[in-house]
């Protein structure tokens, strides 16, 4: 909630300036443009949060025409402002919606969220922190604009001088102790770009207004960020940008770009050799720590984000991680750069069929049965944000929300597959021995599952992989391979189908390959296998917790988590691979969920997307 005084501030002092005729302010859409590789962001919903009288965020609407913006401010003056300012210059890809941090409800989950110079201002940092960063999308963004408390210490002496002499007020009285005093913030003061035009006394009025009348301001360092994002659902934090007075610089503490855009290094910190030295041997937050106690930054500003958004930015932001991968931290989860334009498309194209469905389910099961596969759909689509149960997991298409989160599974204690796993490793000679006969044959029976048209789609930003399978069971229907050549195979699955989420097949991965670290696309499903040949040097790793396969003996997983294999032995490794309901899922939630995979199946091909 904004506190009464910082609205009334707002309502007699629109910031960044009152006047729907003033030039743009072009600091933000420079910083995204910098940071993105996309240069359309085409479908993508973007919220500006605590837009003001809106100068920066029409510069950035018009900057992306093919993004959908939505506008959100507690201040009805303000944003009166800024529809006459986005009406002027023609920017119609924006709504506007009045409400404040973090009380307010907002539809949908967002592929980037900008909160320029607001967070400071709330009562509560980290729950504003937090409904931002639970508002974002699964490869989403969060781009920071903050006041650094070094840069900004003699101003905030100021400003308590002001608030003392005033009275805490927050109207023309108290800017009569700001021009009694002498005091009048430069309007370069975060850099060149960072002014807007209009008229000079109007514009400055409010300016001054911001900079000293305001009840709240609370200056952040970079040694601040790992407590604003402690446990907040966001997989890496970076450094992006510094603003002193009459220029505004971009961090390249990886030192990864030779040029460009100004762009401070380490090694432009000091001249001499010995300190270059003893700063490269700094972790990057400690680095940001150096350059801020160095050039003293008014402002700085921080991009944070989830799934493979950090494969959306510029390479330089990956060596500025203050927290993530670099930093040794949260892990960098990374996923197909596809998956984020096959949730796009899911919301885009099959949106409208998705929700069909869910309704249709309703109707046949009720409310009360499908409510864990309507909300899984409401975040498909974007209706509300994609909250997972465990942050670790990410399905590249769809959660199904309220089972248990796990990333190993025991199959012997598990109700509903433990039955299953005592038959297979019973039988899991005759089953290899069924195997060896299907390799022997003059066509090797097993063809590249990377050439399929799912994992090609999955995979074709990852490289090759020599993985090899034969399926036995798709989508439930058995193939006739199994029941012409596979008795004891048949036997020991039994009446598998009512419990395939997907297929069974003999996977064999050739020695020397190692499969790319990737995500499957849903969390209400459990990955089996049955090892029938594992070579020494071979293994499997689910969310960074590594297991050995052992010969008849079951493993089983989800793979929403960050997984990988690899096969560094002389042999293939070769297992029987099985994709089954989580037991936890219901017999309705199974029939809607079916319906559910057909409309998701366009986003399972390859080239489909690509235009996403």
């Amino acid at each position: 909630m904004q506190p009464v005084d910082t609205l009334e501030l707002y309502r007699r002092f629109p910031y960044p300036s009152p006047d729907p005729d003033a030039d743009l302010i072009p600091d933000i859409a420079n910083g995204i443009g910098l940071l993105l590789k996309d240069e359309s962001l085409r479908e993508w919903q973007v919220l500006d949060a605590g837009c003001g009288t809106g100068h920066r965020l029409v510069a950035l609407a018009l900057q992306y025409p093919q993004a959908r913006f939505t506008a959100v401010d507690p201040s009805a003056h303000s944003l009166k402002v800024a529809r006459g300012l986005a009406q002027r210059h023609g920017a119609s890809n924006i709504e506007f919606v009045e409400g404040a941090l973090p009380d307010l409800e907002l539809p949908h989950a967002y592929d980037l969220i900008v909160c320029s110079g607001v967070l400071h201002h709330l009562p509560d940092q980290r729950a504003g922190l937090r409904w931002l960063t639970e508002r974002l999308a699964p490869d989403g963004l969060l781009f920071l604009w903050l006041y650094n408390a070094l840069g900004e210490h003699d101003r905030m002496l100021e400003r308590e001088l002001v608030r003392v002499l005033a009275g805490g007020a927050v109207d023309e009285s108290g800017l009569d102790i700001v021009r009694a005093l002498g005091l009048a913030l430069s309007r370069t003061r975060y850099g060149a770009t960072a002014q807007g035009g209009g008229d000079t006394d109007t514009v400055q009025a409010a300016v001054d207004a911001d900079a000293y009348l305001n009840p709240i301001v609370r200056p952040v360092r970079f040694s601040d960020v790992p407590d604003l994002f402690e446990s907040l659902p966001v997989d890496w934090v970076a450094a992006y940008g510094i603003n002193t007075e009459g220029g505004g610089q971009l961090l390249d503490l990886g030192q990864v770009e030779e040029e460009g855009f100004p762009v401070v290094r380490p090694d432009d910190f000091f001249d001499q050799p010995r300190l270059k030295a003893r700063l490269r041997e700094l972790p990057p937050i400690e680095q940001a720590r150096v350059l801020e106690l160095v050039r003293r930054p008014t402002g700085f500003s921080l991009v944070a984000g989830r799934g493979t958004g950090l494969e959306e930015c510029v390479p330089r932001l990956r060596g500025s991680l203050l927290l993530g991968e670099a930093a040794g931290r949260v892990p960098v989860l990374g996923q197909s750069a596809g998956d984020r334009r096959r949730r796009r498309m899911v919301r885009v194209a099959l949106g409208d069929e998705l929700i069909g469905v869910g309704e249709k389910m309703v109707e046949r099961w009720g409310a009360a049965a499908m409510e864990r596969v309507t909300a899984g759909i409401d975040m498909a689509v974007g209706r509300r944000p994609r909250i997972l149960t465990d942050p670790e997991q990410r399905p590249a298409l769809f959660h199904l929300p309220g089972l248990p989160a796990t990333p190993w599974v025991d199959t012997h204690r598990l109700p509903g597959l433990a039955g299953l796993a005592a038959r297979l490793e019973s039988a899991w000679r005759e089953i290899r021995g069924e195997l060896d006969a299907l390799r022997a044959e003059p066509a090797g029976g097993l063809d590249n599952y990377v050439d399929g048209a799912y994992m090609s789609a999955k995979f074709a930003d990852r490289g090759r992989a020599d993985w090899r399978s034969l399926t036995l069971y798709t989508q439930s229907e058995v193939q006739a391979v199994i029941t012409d050549r596979c008795p004891a195979t048949a036997a020991a699955l039994g009446d598998i189908g009512p419990g395939l989420s997907g297929d069974v097949m003999f996977s064999q991965l050739l020695p020397g390959t190692e499969l790319a670290a990737h995500h499957d696309d849903n969390t209400y499903k459990l990955t089996v296998h049955l090892p029938l040949r594992v070579p020494s040097d071979s293994g499997i790793r689910v969310d960074g917790q590594t297991r050995r396969w052992e010969e008849g003996r079951c493993l089983a997983f989800s793979d929403a988590y960050r997984h990988e294999a690899w096969n560094h032995g002389a042999h293939p490794r070769e297992i029987l691979l099985l994709d089954v309901w989580h037991p936890e899922v219901t017999e309705a939630e199974r029939d809607a969920l079916e319906a559910v995979r057909a409309v998701l199946a366009p986003a399972c091909r390859p080239g489909v997307f690509d235009r996403f």
